[in-house]
């Protein structure tokens, strides 16, 4: 976690405000707003094993004119400490954007993943670059970016083959997201990333669909993919996360 250090502070909070005069009468016009959510479900995973597990979720997004800021926190958790019995890995992820117009902005991702039994036990990334929002409607949103980064990983003690070992990449990377509502109650999504490297690199892709069940509750149904092309020989290439969750927006 010390590796969290490095996010840039001074951009968490950045704020703009301003007023206009309509007849003469000042009018203060809402320039940021905080939002976010909570998730708690079931999950379904499958790694090196299988299991079923706990599985929770939070994010807080704070976005101003030029400026959106959003951490996440999610957690993948089965209480035991043997590694056939399921998965311990838990994220968090801080993503800065700035609009340098109504479609193009620079971005910023701070993750570190903690992951108990699969091959990287610690993995930082820093990874900056430009974006794109193909469409950004209230029923469409597609955005599209891409930029170079830096990847710090660490292996699991017990590696049969680099215990222990350090990695140190600059990589490349990419992402896609995309939206629909369908309903006004029911909206699907999907996201997909790539992070390249020299030493490994991580492909990523996920897909959910929400049914808004009253007020702000509603039931998420979400499955995400993972592919590492250099693992452990005693590990799978895949990580396959599926999960059935009840979500609260504020």
């Amino acid at each position: 976690m010390k590796a969290l250090l490095l996010i840039p502070i001074t951009t968490l909070f950045c704020h703009a405000a301003y007023a206009t005069h309509i007849n003469n009468q000042p009018i203060e016009e809402k320039s940021s707003d905080f939002n976010g959510s909570a998730k708690l479900g079931f999950i379904y995973a499958k790694t090196t094993n299988t299991s079923m597990s706990m599985n929770s979720a939070a994010s807080l997004k704070h976005t101003t004119i030029d400026w959106s800021n959003k951490l996440k926190f999610s957690s993948y958790y089965t209480d035991s400490t043997k590694e056939e019995d399921g998965v311990n890995k838990y994220s968090v992820v801080l993503d800065t954007r700035y609009m340098i117009n109504s479609h193009k902005f620079t971005y910023l991702r701070n993750e570190y993943n903690h992951n108990q039994f699969e091959t990287y036990r610690h993995e930082y990334i820093i990874a900056t670059g430009l974006g794109y929002k193909v469409y950004d409607t209230k029923t469409t949103k597609l955005t599209v970016g891409g930029g170079p980064g830096f990847r710090y990983s660490k292996r699991q003690l017990n590696d049969p083959e680099h215990p222990n070992q350090i990695e140190r990449n600059i990589i490349a990377n990419a992402f896609l997201n995309a939206e629909k509502k369908i309903t006004s109650t029911l909206t699907v999504g999907a996201n997909s990333g790539i992070d390249y490297g020299v030493s490994n690199t991580n492909y990523s892709i996920d897909g959910y669909i929400k049914n808004k069940l009253i007020g702000d509750i509603s039931l998420l149904l979400d499955s995400q993919y993972i592919y590492n092309t250099e693992v452990s020989s005693d590990k799978s290439h895949s990580e396959i996360y599926s999960t059935v969750s009840l979500t609260y927006d504020f």
